[in-house]
C-alpha cells in the first residue's frame, strides 16, 4: 500500500547513512531520516524506488530522472539551493544524500497557518528569486517550483529542492535563453505548471518565474489560481483562463501589489519579468509602497519602527460600549363618561390612583436608587479570556492560532521593524492581567524582546508595552505617544529618549526562563498611573509610576520588537478591577 512505501528500507545501510524514519514519499522515490557516521550527523536520504506497474523502460526513464537530479543538483552551490553531499547506488537502490531541514517543506508549514503576511511574503520570494536566478545563470531551469519542493531550516531560510525534472540551457548570441534537451520530457506539477511548459514548448527561465508567481500567489491566499477535476483541464485554464486578481481574494492587496503578480503570470514569456530578480524586486518595490501608506512611529534609542500588514482592514468586533435605555411609553387616553355621579366617581378613582402611584414610583425609585448606588460602589468583577473568540484578533502570516496548543503566535520577520497584533475588543482602565508566554523561535546574534501592550488607542498612537528579553534576563516598561516625537521623557535619566517612546522602568529579570521553548507566565496589574508586574511570581522593581499624565484606558495587543523571533501567547486573561 501507498502508506507502507519505503517503509521495508528503515534500518538499512546505504553508504555511511543508516536510514532511521521515512519522511516522506512521493512519484518513484522515498526521503528518509539517516544518521550518517563519517561525518557523523542527521542527513536526508531520497531513494529511488520504482512504482509497482512500470515496465523496464519506464523504469530506466524514472532511474536517469533520478541521477540527473543528483547531477544538476551537485552543479549547484547556492545558499538557497539544497545541497547535494553525495549519491550513489547499493543493492540496486540509487539514492541521494542531502542535508536534513528541521522546517520540512513549505507547504506543510502552509497547512498549519492560514495566509502570510506581506513582508514575510517578500521575505521568502526574495531567497527563492536568488536561487532560481543563480540556477539560469548557470544553465539550469527548474520546471517544477512549487511549496512541496521548498524546504525550510528551523530558522526560517528556505532552500530549493528537486531538480529532478530540471533542463539545461544555453544562451544564445543574442543573450536569449534556450533549451538544449527535447521538448518532451516529464512536465512538471499541474497545479504550478506554466502555459509554455503545458503545451510542451521549449523552456527558459521565464517558465519558473510563471510557477513561482503562481507559488507566491498561494502563499498569499491558501488557494490556488485556478482549480480543475482534471489535469489536463487545469492545464488548459493555466493556458487560455486569465489568473484571478488577488485582491478579490484578499482585502489588503494593494493595485501595485496585484499588478506584480498579474505581470508574472502572464500567458506570453515575453509579457512576463524576465528575470526572477526583476520579479522580486518589483514585488519588493510593491509592498514597501503599501506600507507607506501607514503611519509607523519611530522607536528611538532602543526600539524599531513598527510594521505590520499594509492597509489591513479592522476585522472582527469593535469595542464594546453598554448603556441602559430609558423605555418611552405612549400616554392612554380617558374616555369622557357621561353623567355626573359617573364623572365624580371617575374623578375619585383617578385621584385615589394617582396618589397610588406616586407612592409606588416613590418606592420604586427609591429602591432603584439604591440598587444603582449598591452597583455604583460594588462592581462585579469582569473576568475576560482574551483567546476565546479567535475572530478578535488578527490571523495572517505572522499573526495565527495554533488550534492543537491553543496559543496565539506572533512571529517578527522584518528586516528593521516591529509586529504589534492588535485586539479588537472592550477597552479597560484598571485590571489585573495574566499571560503565559513562549519563544518558539530565535535567530541567532538578535536579543528577544517581546510582550503586552494595554491602554492602546484605536489608532495605535498611543499605548504602554511590558516587554520581556528572556536570553538577557531583562524587562522594560515603556510609554508610546506619537504626540511627542521632539520631546525629551527623563523618567529613567540613564534611559532618556527623544521622541515617542518613554522607559518607565527597566532592569534584570533573573526569574525569567531562557531558550526555546521555555515558557513564562507574566502577570500586569495596572491601576491609574501605578502599575505592578510579576515574572513567574517574582515581582519587578518597586511598583513604577507614569509620572506623565497616565492613558487612562484602551484596548490590548502582543509585541514582537526583533527579528527573527517568534512567541506563543496562551492563558490570556483579564480582570477588571475597580
Amino acid at each position: 500500500m501507498a502508506t507502507t512505501r519505503g517503509q521495508h528500507l528503515i534500518g538499512k545501510t546505504l553508504g555511511s547513512c543508516v536510514l532511521e524514519r521515512l519522511l516522506g514519499y512521493g512519484g518513484s522515490s522515498a526521503v528518509f531520516l539517516a544518521q550518517q557516521e563519517q561525518p557523523r550527523r542527521k542527513v536526508a536520504i531520497k531513494v529511488y524506488l520504482p512504482r509497482t506497474g512500470m515496465d523496464r523502460r519506464m523504469q530506466r526513464d524514472f532511474y536517469r530522472r533520478f541521477l540527473h537530479e543528483a547531477e544538476a543538483a551537485s552543479k549547484l552551490d547556492h545558499p538557497n539551493i539544497l545541497p547535494i553531499y553525495s549519491y550513489g547506488e547499493e543493492e540496486g537502490l540509487p539514492y541521494i544524500v542531502m542535508p536534513y531541514m528541521e522546517g520540512g517543506t513549505l507547504s506543510q508549514y502552509m497547512a498549519k497557518r492560514r495566509v502570510l503576511s506581506l513582508p514575510e511574503a517578500n521575505w521568502y520570494l526574495e531567497q527563492l528569486a536568488s536561487a532560481l536566478h543563480y540556477a539560469h545563470e548557470h544553465g539550469c531551469v527548474h520546471c517544477d517550483v512549487k511549496p512541496a519542493n521548498i524546504l525550510l531550516s528551523d530558522k526560517g531560510h528556505v532552500v530549493l529542492s528537486d531538480f529532478g525534472i530540471a533542463r539545461l540551457t544555453r544562451t544564445d548570441r543574442e543573450g536569449t535563453p534556450t533549451e538544449v534537451n527535447t521538448p518532451n520530457a516529464v512536465m512538471g506539477t499541474p497545479d504550478y505548471i506554466s502555459p509554455e511548459q503545458a503545451l510542451g514548448h521549449k523552456l527558459d527561465g521565464r517558465s519558473d518565474i510563471y510557477s513561482l508567481a503562481v507559488t507566491l500567489f498561494f502563499l498569499l491566499t491558501r488557494q490556488l489560481p485556478f482549480k480543475a477535476d482534471s489535469a489536463i483541464a487545469l492545464a488548459l485554464m493555466h493556458v487560455h483562463e486569465s489568473p484571478p486578481a488577488l485582491s478579490l481574494r484578499r482585502a489588503d492587496i494593494t493595485p501595485g501589489v496585484d499588478r506584480v503578480l498579474q505581470k508574472a503570470l502572464a500567458k506570453d514569456p515575453q509579457d512576463r519579468f524576465q528575470t526572477p530578480l526583476e520579479f522580486s524586486q518589483a514585488f519588493s518595490a510593491a509592498v514597501a509602497a503599501a506600507a507607506e501608506k501607514k503611519s509607523s512611529p519611530s522607536r528611538g534609542k532602543y526600539l524599531t519602527d513598527i510594521e505590520g500588514d499594509e492597509d489591513e482592514p479592522l476585522s472582527g468586533p469593535q469595542p464594546v460600549t453598554i448603556v441602559t435605555r430609558q423605555i418611552a411609553r405612549r400616554s392612554s387616553w380617558l374616555h369622557s363618561w357621561n353623567g355626573g355621579r359617573l364623572l365624580l366617581t371617575a374623578f375619585s378613582l383617578l385621584l385615589l390612583g394617582i396618589i397610588i402611584g406616586l407612592f409606588v414610583f416613590q418606592s420604586i425609585a427609591s429602591r432603584s436608587s439604591r440598587v444603582a448606588h449598591g452597583l455604583a460602589t460594588t462592581p462585579t468583577p469582569v473576568v475576560l479570556n482574551l483567546f476565546a473568540k479567535t475572530d478578535n484578533w488578527s490571523d495572517n502570516c505572522s499573526c495565527f492560532f495554533d488550534s492543537t496548543k491553543q496559543s496565539y503566535h506572533v512571529q517578527n520577520n522584518l528586516d528593521n521593524g516591529a509586529v504589534l497584533a492588535q485586539y479588537y475588543g472592550p477597552s479597560m482602565s484598571n485590571f489585573l492581567l495574566t499571560v503565559t508566554l513562549t519563544e518558539t523561535r530565535h535567530t541567532a546574534h538578535t536579543a528577544d524582546f517581546y510582550g503586552i501592550v494595554f491602554r492602546e488607542s484605536n489608532d495605535q498612537g498611543q499605548y504602554y508595552l511590558f516587554e520581556i528579553a528572556p536570553s538577557l534576563s531583562q524587562y522594560a516598561f515603556l510609554r508610546y505617544d506619537n504626540r511627542t516625537q521632539g520631546a525629551w521623557c527623563t523618567i529613567h535619566p540613564e534611559n532618556a529618549t527623544q521622541g515617542p517612546w518613554c522607559f518607565i522602568s527597566t532592569g534584570s529579570a533573573p526569574s525569567l526562563l531562557t531558550g526555546v521553548g521555555q515558557s513564562n507566565v507574566v502577570t500586569i496589574e495596572a491601576k491609574g498611573n501605578h502599575f505592578a508586574f510579576t515574572i513567574n511570581g517574582v515581582p519587578m522593581d518597586s511598583s513604577p509610576v507614569d509620572t506623565l499624565p497616565a492613558r487612562s484606558t484602551g484596548s490590548f495587543g502582543l509585541f514582537v520588537e526583533n527579528q527573527g523571533i517568534e512567541a506563543a501567547f496562551s492563558h490570556f486573561t483579564v480582570r477588571q478591577l475597580p
